[in-house]
C-alpha cells in the first residue's frame, strides 16, 4: 500500500528533529492548551472503561511525546509501531528520559509481527491514515489490531478546510503527501472496514501551528515572507486559546478546525446467547 510521503521522507523528517518531552497536560502555559484540549478529549473517551493495566498500540509512533503520556495519565501498557527505524530510536529515547517501559516495535502495519493481531484494547493514530491512498485499507490494517470491543481513535489533519488551503499555497509538496479526508470520508473507512463509530466530528476551532515549511529553502525572501506569515496566524490561534480558557470552547467546523477525530469500536466476534438460540 502506498505511503504518499515514503519511508525516506519520514527518516529524513525525524532524522532533523529534537527528542520532545512527554505530553504533560498539567502545564499551565497557553502554549499546552492545545494538549489539555486533547487531554480532556480522551478523558472523556476512556471514562467509561478501566485502562489501567489495558493494552494500547500507537500506530505511527515515532518519536512520539503522546505514548508515554498514554502510560502515565491512564495506566496502559504501551506499544508503538512505526516504519522508521529513526522514529522508533527517537521513540525510545522519549520513553528512556521519562524513565518509562513501553515496546517499540519497527513495522509496516500492513505486515506486523505474528503476535499483534487482535492484541490491543486501544489503538490510535495520530496524522498516520491521511498519507495512505486507499484510507478504508488504511483503517481495515488499523482495525485488525484491536480485540473484539476495541476501541480505535484515529486523528487527522483538516486538510479541506483553511489549513489545507494554506498549506497548499504555502508548501504544496507537503500538501501533496495527505489524502484531503472530510469527516464524512474518514466516517465512511471506518463504517466500511466494519468498524461502529461512536464519534466522528472536526475537532478544536483552530491551530495554523499544523501549517509547515518543511522542505523548502531557509534563504529566500519568499520563505521568509510565508514564516512570518504563519507565525502571525499561530500567535492568533493563541489569541482565540486565551478567549475560550475564559468563556469556553468556540464550536469547531470544517472552514477552521485543524483537526478531524474519530472514535470507532471493533464488533465482537462472539455469539450471543439471543443468537444461538
Amino acid at each position: 500500500m502506498m505511503d504518499k510521503a515514503g519511508k525516506q521522507y519520514w527518516n529524513d523528517s525525524w532524522m532533523a528533529s529534537e527528542i520532545p518531552n512527554a505530553i504533560d497536560p498539567q502545564q499551565p502555559e497557553l502554549n499546552n492548551y492545545l494538549n489539555r484540549r486533547f487531554h480532556e478529549y480522551f478523558f472523556e473517551v476512556f471514562s467509561g472503561m478501566e485502562t489501567r493495566g489495558k493494552k494500547l498500540l500507537e500506530i505511527g509512533c515515532a518519536r512520539s511525546a503522546w505514548l508515554p503520556y498514554f502510560g502515565k495519565e491512564f495506566g496502559f501498557v504501551i506499544h508503538g509501531l512505526d516504519y522508521s527505524d529513526v522514529g522508533c530510536q527517537k521513540a525510545r529515547e522519549v520513553l528512556a528520559n521519562e524513565n518509562l517501559e513501553g515496546e517499540v516495535i519497527c513495522a509496516d502495519f500492513f505486515s506486523p509481527p505474528d503476535t499483534m493481531p487482535e492484541y490491543y484494547d486501544v489503538v490510535v493514530s495520530f496524522g498516520v491514515a491521511e498519507h495512505l491512498e486507499d484510507t478504508t485499507a488504511c483503517i481495515k490494517a488499523f482495525s485488525k489490531f484491536l480485540k473484539p470491543n476495541g476501541i480505535m481513535i484515529t486523528s487527522i489533519p483538516n486538510m479541506v478546510g483553511l489549513i489545507g488551503l494554506i498549506q497548499k499555497i504555502f508548501n504544496r509538496p507537503v500538501f501533496d503527501v495527505h489524502m484531503a479526508l472530510d469527516k464524512d470520508a474518514l466516517r465512511r473507512a471506518h463504517e466500511v472496514s466494519g468498524l461502529e463509530v461512536l464519534n466522528c466530528d472536526y475537532f478544536l476551532f483552530t491551530n495554523f501551528g499544523v501549517n509547515n515549511l518543511t522542505g523548502l529553502g531557509h534563504r529566500s525572501i519568499g520563505w521568509f515572507v510565508k514564516k512570518l506569515f504563519l507565525a502571525v496566524l499561530t500567535r492568533f490561534s493563541m489569541m482565540v486559546w486565551s478567549v475560550e480558557f475564559r468563556v469556553g470552547p468556540f464550536k469547531p467546523n470544517k472552514v477552521v478546525s485543524p483537526y478531524i477525530n474519530c472514535v470507532a469500536r471493533k464488533p465482537s466476534t462472539r455469539i450471543s446467547s439471543d443468537q444461538v438460540g
